[in-house]
């Protein structure tokens, strides 16, 4: 008679014969005697998902069994399940995400041949929550109806603030709806013949809107921004991320495509990290109805991680027409409110015993550095001070803390303090292809970076852009990081740019200072480019060798920095910098809108043997 058995990471069991049911199927063993057996990932492999199948068998036509499912294989002691593959509409049970995967370790998830479709475009999709080892591979991975919404341009007014669009068909027609879309609308314009961000033009942003009819609405834009009758627009939604891991260390997210994502495709946030993906995001197919294809795959970032202990591996991922930033790695300010000997008090608390701290005055420059010996809360302090920063929210409230030093630091009010060790340092992005989309490919904040291999092409910002964002809060200045053998293409061609690769701080002006440190530029290729191809400020050591730079200068092009004299008719700009070195780098067919290979100001030193960049033709 057969026995019911849970089999599990080590088994020992005793029988005679069984049966192993899945999917309608029975397959008889046979064994006699005592058998004692310790499980490998690789038994678990080849078992794991009838087992499962057993107690909850996966089914597209039942789609809540698929985390009843997961969950159940992990509670049994599993190692691996394999989700049947087909299409499972998904809709989030209770408050939470579509899938919730929390307090997991030494899993694997095989979702080959599988498509998870998320009915609810204001949760989110799936979220790994205090999960370590776990390996989720082979899905697809979309929003039923687009958290997005696109329209042609009717008519505008005569200046441009203003515009009649039409819903393109298939589309969410409900942009006045702010359970789903921003009550100040955010559009982008696109070209109606590539599909593209259209050159030359500015985000928009919504100050009205009305609805003239089932499918049409006038738009108010805070600022005039011509379009032709006939152009496209996008408009972000509100929806949450498609993949979010909290806390969660040594995860694999591997041959994971991701379309129509609300937000971020990807969001990795605290944590110990060291997390490796290998996904795309991608337009998706088109929703219901539809005659055109999505001109989004994300509303925002393909990728964002933030206050990681170490950093994200990104290998081959392969990310298009996003409304944000490609790859973003960064971590968090936190405000200085009170300074004594060598404590601090401040708002955010990232710190550690033992983790280093950098210190910055109110103007962003550095102001010294030690390490953390203690933390603590401080449940009666209050603060009524009022910052002097220009911050997108205040950022002058509690919680308190008092971090102790190893040794006395020099602060103030307004000061800012960051923690190298939550900020996503350590990180390897190698191989991977950004194409098409609004702002930067890669904007990172960290230490102990790698970034080579990688095709950065079409961003309407810079391409790599090492910077802190004291604006935005995120930190922090970048040190030992190497940029090598990338491939930097037709970016920052929207108006106002800085350049195609920057190394700054910036959230005004030039800050001097060395808050970037050992920087190296090494084998890269810079393709038709218009402005400056690269920007280096408020650094320290940074080494530019071997770099080919072809095609540039063909087009004119503005600059953020011309009221602080960045030239866009140089090749290379550099200010607030020293000793900043150059070696071996070649330029090719330089445009008629060239003036100069390196322009440096006087608070910059430029050293190497001359000519820092030669041109060959």
């Amino acid at each position: 008679m057969p026995l019911s058995i849970s089999i599990g990471r080590h088994a020992r069991v005793s029988i005679k014969s069984w049966k192993v049911h899945g999917d309608g199927n029975s397959v008889p063993l046979h064994a006699r005697g005592m058998l004692r057996m310790r499980f490998s990932v690789a038994v678990a492999l080849s078992l794991s998902s009838t087992l499962a199948a057993g107690a909850i068998r996966i089914t597209p036509l039942h789609p809540e069994t698929v985390q009843e499912g997961i969950l159940e294989a992990y509670r049994a002691g599993e190692h691996h399940i394999v989700v049947p593959p087909g299409t499972y509409q998904l809709s989030p049970r209770g408050g939470g995400a579509h899938l919730e995967l929390h307090d997991i370790s030494d899993f694997a998830i095989d979702a080959s041949g599988v498509q998870f479709v998320f009915t609810d475009q204001t949760r989110g999709g799936i979220d790994f929550r205090n999960c370590r080892n776990v390996r989720f591979s082979g899905a697809s991975i979309r929003y039923q109806t687009p958290p997005f919404t696109q329209a042609i341009v009717e008519s505008t007014n005569r200046i441009g603030s203003s515009y009649v669009v039409r819903i393109e068909k298939g589309y969410p027609t409900n942009l006045d709806d702010a359970r789903y879309f921003p009550a100040h609308p955010i559009g982008y314009l696109f070209d109606a013949r590539t599909r593209w961000w259209k050159p030359g033009t500015y985000d928009l942003y919504g100050t009205a809107i009305e609805r003239l009819g089932q499918d049409r609405f006038r738009v108010d834009w805070n600022r005039s921004q011509p379009a032709t009758p006939g152009d496209l627009v996008a408009f972000r939604g509100s929806g949450p991320h498609n993949v979010t891991l909290v806390n969660c260390t040594r995860m694999e997210i591997v041959g994971v495509t991701i379309y129509n994502a609300g937000s971020f495709a990807v969001w990795e946030s605290q944590g110990d990290g060291d997390n490796h993906y290998t996904v795309g995001v991608k337009r998706g197919p088109r929703p219901s109805g539809a005659r055109t294809d999505p001109l989004l795959s994300s509303t925002a970032d393909a990728f964002h991680s933030v206050e990681m202990r170490k950093g994200p591996v990104l290998e081959h991922c392969e990310f298009e027409s996003m409304g944000d930033d490609g790859i973003a790695i960064h971590g968090i300010y936190s405000f200085v409110f009170q300074a004594r000997s060598n404590t601090l008090v401040v708002n955010h608390n990232s710190f550690r015993r033992g983790d280093p701290l950098r210190l910055f005055d109110q103007g962003g420059r550095p102001a010294g550095e030690a390490v953390v010996e203690a933390v603590r809360p401080l449940d009666g302090f209050t603060n009524r001070r009022k910052s002097g920063r220009v911050t997108l929210s205040d950022n002058t409230q509690g919680p308190f803390f008092e971090v102790t030093l190893d040794r006395p630091l020099v602060a103030g009010f307004d000061y800012l303090a960051s923690n190298p060790a939550a900020v996503g340092s350590g990180y390897l992005l190698r191989g991977n292809t950004i194409r098409n989309h609004r702002a930067r490919g890669m904007l990172l904040k960290a230490d102990g970076g790698l970034v080579e291999g990688n095709t950065v092409d079409g961003s309407t910002m810079g391409g790599i852009v090492l910077t802190p964002e004291f604006w935005w809060n995120e930190a922090c200045y970048s040190r030992n990081v190497i940029i090598r053998h990338n491939t930097i293409r037709h970016v920052a061609y929207a108006p106002d740019q800085l350049g195609a690769v920057v190394i700054a701080a910036l959230d005004t002006a030039p800050l001097s200072g060395t808050g970037h440190q050992h920087i190296v530029l090494e084998g890269n290729r810079f393709e038709n480019l218009a402005g400056v191809n690269l920007l280096i400020t408020s650094a320290t050591d940074v080494f530019v060798k071997g770099n080919l730079f072809i095609h540039a200068h063909y087009a004119p092009a503005s600059v953020a920095g011309a009221a602080w004299g960045e030239n866009a008719k140089a090749l290379v700009f550099v200010t607030e910098a020293a000793p900043i070195r150059f070696e071996g780098n070649l330029v090719e067919d330089l445009g008629p809108f060239h003036q100069e290979l390196i322009h440096a100001t006087p608070s910059a030193r430029i050293e190497g043997a001359e000519p820092r960049i030669r041109i060959t033709r």
